[in-house]
């Protein structure tokens, strides 16, 4: 097989394009050591000059989303003035291209879903705490009514407890009463006996001055 014009031609086109790149990362070498007075001012450097070789590929990227159709007339155009295989790697490139973009798409997708999930995995954590947390609210309510029983039950024995002491003071007045009664009576009989023998004295003295006479 001998090497046809247009075969010639992409070679030289493959050629300069490789030039372009060499002397491209040449040139971004000699400014980075030139240029930089630091580590910091070289990866800055290096940043700017990497975006801009790879300006290109973004601009065609954003020809595509912005006007398909045009891109596509034109790298049909562009393809029919060399062989088959140019146009198959053109397609291939766009097709790689994109697949690309939908693996980065489904990836952010994925890293997406895992944020949620964690997110919602920590919201499932919380909401356990909190059930557990109202569960022993819960318990600790029970308890604390349990406790208000039993001293509404204590208040109640105590109150019951109080009624019949005060029925039994309220005897104990009675009796108080009724032996303060009796004392009185008794006293009453005491000083009429104490007359009654103040006159038996006086009797007995008065006949023992009779007997004396």
């Amino acid at each position: 097989h001998g090497l046809s014009r247009k075969g010639f031609q992409t070679f030289i086109g493959g050629c300069s394009l490789f030039v372009i790149t060499a002397l491209a990362l040449y040139a971004t070498v000699v400014y980075n050591v030139s240029a930089s007075r630091s580590n910091l001012e070289m990866i800055f450097n290096t940043v700017i000059l990497l975006f801009v070789n790879d300006l290109d590929e973004k601009l065609y990227a954003s020809l595509r989303v912005v006007s398909p159709e045009w891109l596509e007339k034109t790298t049909t155009e562009v393809a029919a003035s060399f062989n088959g295989n140019v146009r198959i790697n053109i397609q291939y490139a766009s097709t790689n291209q994109q697949l690309i973009d939908q693996q980065t798409r489904i990836q952010n997708i994925e890293n997406k879903l895992i944020m949620k999930s964690e997110a919602i995995q920590n919201v499932k954590t919380k909401n356990e705490e909190l059930d557990r947390k109202v569960q022993e609210l819960e318990s600790f309510k029970d308890q604390q009514k349990r406790k208000v029983d039993d001293i509404e039950r204590n208040r109640d024995e105590i109150d019951a407890k109080n009624k019949k002491l005060e029925e039994k003071v309220t005897g104990l007045e009675k009796d108080n009463e009724n032996l303060k009664a009796k004392n009185q009576e008794q006293d009453k009989k005491m000083e009429g006996l104490e007359s009654e023998l103040k006159n038996l004295e006086a009797k007995i003295q008065k006949f023992l001055e009779r007997v004396e006479h």
